[in-house]
């Protein structure tokens, strides 16, 4: 709890409490919907975390922070707001704003270890505005930097930003041997996945970062909720009913489609279906792989499929423009990588299924392989055709999974951060294309070919083979059945985990 000017700050909930308990990770950003008290808590991390730093020679803490916006209108109504309900202007010195820069100087106490030590705590907003992000970045001399609403700001900027961290208190400010932790973070709603956020933070993050994500406004889990009034995001979801995506990046909090087409699988959430970690496999239980030739750009997804029906995608190898010996050399060497993710000498395999057309236009009178003949060369195992490549009966075999929860709360498809290409394709680029009619646009009838589709048509076909056509298009409560059946013989020590580390 952080007292200031008679109010007490309590945290919205367990995602951001982990964010501001975080002093391991030198850059941290919180994502979240609208209303979720990303502003709050970043502004509390701040203070928090000047209660910690070293004493100085003068006997004082010293603690400079910048807040940044990506303009002086949006610095001045949002930020600058927010922080003047918690820490008025006239509680220390107050300089600038009103469409500049400005600084807030406050002088408090800290209780540690027994005794009392004054703050010196200076806090600077700026807004980047036209500048280039080198420009604004130089001169800034600080302990750490809030990046408030990240998105907006431009690529560069946060690693312009790393190199003005830890200038303040400087050297010559602390005792010999001294030092201290500074840090950067960050808040932001869900942007689009075409957002460099989410290729620089989410599909390739650097050392030292960690990203907290906020559950749905509509969750169970939802945070803030107590500083909300009641009904806040069912008014929210009332008033944009017919706008889903925007539903989907500010009460869901799941990155948004891209605007060149429409998911084939709208079912799909981050927030439900993708493991927080790379899940390990299961020992013992043999892996299923999908295969598909790609037009020439091959590709596989390895999963497996717990007792309790769960479908656990593990993997998958996308190597671009390659032949198949390249491509099943790239496949040994992910199934080499999840058996020692797993902590065995060697995963086994049950099957392989590919298209039905990867097994054509080879002159077997000839001796010629076709495609999917030369795998199951090179892999030393069967592959086996899907009774179809029909559009349907493979999409039925992937939004079933989608949309049923085992026991009610499990999911029963968990794709693993490792399956990236899966991932993105679920959530945007597996998608319908938009085409250009005349003055309008429509969307096509068939998902576009690209480099997500493969990896997907690959998917749909272990799904497909594993489970047989009559299955995935019969009446769907009796194919269910089956399932049912199948989940209550499974060991009760197999128990449901949603992250991985599955412990048998």
């Amino acid at each position: 709890m952080i007292s200031l000017a008679g109010r007490q700050f309590k945290s919205p909930g367990p995602v951001a409490s982990a964010f501001m308990a975080d002093r391991q990770h030198r850059v941290r950003d919180i994502l979240g919907p609208v209303g979720g008290g990303k502003t709050v808590t970043c502004m509390h991390d701040l203070l928090a975390n000047a209660a910690l730093m070293p004493v100085c020679k003068d006997g004082l803490i010293h603690f400079r922070g910048v807040a940044i916006r990506d303009t002086y209108d949006r610095l001045e109504k949002t930020t600058i707001a927010t922080w003047v309900q918690w820490v008025p202007k006239d509680l220390g010195e107050w300089t600038g704003g009103g469409g500049r820069a400005a600084s807030h100087k406050l002088n408090f106490e800290v209780q540690r270890g027994g005794r009392t030590y004054r703050i010196a705590f200076e806090m600077l907003f700026a807004a980047v505005g036209d500048q280039a992000a080198e420009d604004f970045a130089r001169g800034f001399e600080v302990t750490a930097c809030w990046l408030n609403e990240k998105d907006r700001l431009s690529r560069d900027l946060p690693t312009h930003m790393l190199g003005r961290i830890g200038r303040y208190p400087s050297v010559d400010m602390l005792p010999p041997g001294v030092t201290y932790r500074d840090f950067m973070i960050g808040d932001l709603n869900a942007p689009d996945i075409d957002d460099w956020f989410y290729l620089d933070c989410e599909e390739n993050p650097p050392e030292g970062y960690k990203l907290y994500k906020q559950p749905s406004g509509r969750s169970p889990r939802a945070e803030n909720l107590h500083n909300l009034k009641p009904g806040y995001y069912e008014g929210l979801l009332e008033a944009n009913k017919n706008n889903p995506k925007w539903i989907k990046r500010f009460v869901d909090a799941q990155y948004g489609p891209s605007d060149d087409g429409e998911p084939v699988y709208p079912e799909y959430s981050d927030d439900l279906h993708l493991a927080r970690e790379p899940i390990r496999p299961i020992k013992n239980l043999p892996l299923l792989i999908g295969v598909d030739a790609g037009l020439q750009r091959p590709a596989a997804v390895i999963c497996q499929m717990r007792p309790t029906g769960q479908w656990l995608v593990l993997g998958e190898v996308v190597p671009g423009r390659c032949g198949s010996q390249r491509f099943c050399e790239a496949l040994k060497l992910e199934i080499a990588a999840l058996a020692q993710l797993a902590g065995v000498p060697r995963l086994e395999i049950e099957a392989i299924y590919s298209d039905p057309a990867g097994f054509t236009g080879a002159d077997r009178e000839g001796g010629e392989l076709a495609w999917s003949d030369r795998v199951m060369m090179e892999m030393q195992h069967p592959v086996m055709a899907t009774d179809t490549n029909e559009l349907e009966p493979r999409f039925s075999a992937v939004r079933d999974e989608l949309t049923y929860m085992i026991d009610g709360m499990t999911p029963a498809l968990l794709v693993s951060p490792r399956a990236k290409m899966i991932r993105k394709g679920f959530a945007s680029h597996y998608r319908y294309q938009k085409q250009q009619v005349g003055n309008g646009t429509r969307t096509s009838d068939k998902p576009e070919k690209n480099d997500f589709s493969h990896p997907h048509d690959a998917l749909q076909y272990v799904m497909l083979g594993k489970k047989g056509r009559y299955s995935v298009t019969s009446n769907t409560r009796a194919g269910r059945s089956d399932r049912d059946r199948a989940r209550s013989s499974a060991p009760s020590s197999c128990a449901a985990v949603r992250d991985g580390g599955w412990n048998w």
